[in-house]
């Protein structure tokens, strides 16, 4: 997965705290490990808003008939953490465009301070499904989660 590509994303929620801070934007090939680990380590409940993917923000990939109005600024931080015997391990996260500064300062002190050296930052958008058909045609399409 490059920067540059669309990514399948699941935007949800983590019940029981602020709404506003509780959004989380996860890649959809991740969601399902990401929801076990949520709800067995931290006992915190998953509720899926929408499936959909997350688009880079470049000019060459929006449709005219898209609603600017209705996107959803998120932000893709991409950095490298070492590894086992001095493998790289890439991590990568996506925030919403509003709490962006205090999720990534919440990320990065769990991580040595030399990730920082690698980090880089990715602004883009959540589509929603409804844009996402207007984008394809409006071809109907399964937002149900792959497995």
């Amino acid at each position: 997965m490059t920067a540059e590509q669309p990514v399948a994303m699941v935007r949800c929620h983590l019940d029981g705290g602020d709404p506003a801070l509780d959004v989380r934007y996860v890649p959809a090939a991740e969601f399902d490990l990401w929801s076990y680990f949520m709800e067995t380590k931290h006992s915190r409940a998953v509720t899926v808003d929408e499936v959909s993917i997350w688009v880079p923000e470049k000019k060459h990939a929006w449709d005219d008939a898209i609603d600017a109005d209705a996107l959803h600024a998120v932000l893709r931080i991409q950095f490298e953490k070492p590894g086992p015997q001095g493998t790289i391990i890439p991590v990568v996260r996506f925030f919403a465009a509003e709490t962006y500064a205090e999720a990534r300062a919440a990320l990065l002190a769990h991580f040595d301070p030399r990730c920082r050296w690698s980090e880089a930052a990715t602004p883009g958008y959540f589509v929603p499904a409804a844009q996402e058909a207007v984008a394809h045609g409006g071809a109907d399409r399964d937002r149900r989660l792959p497995g």
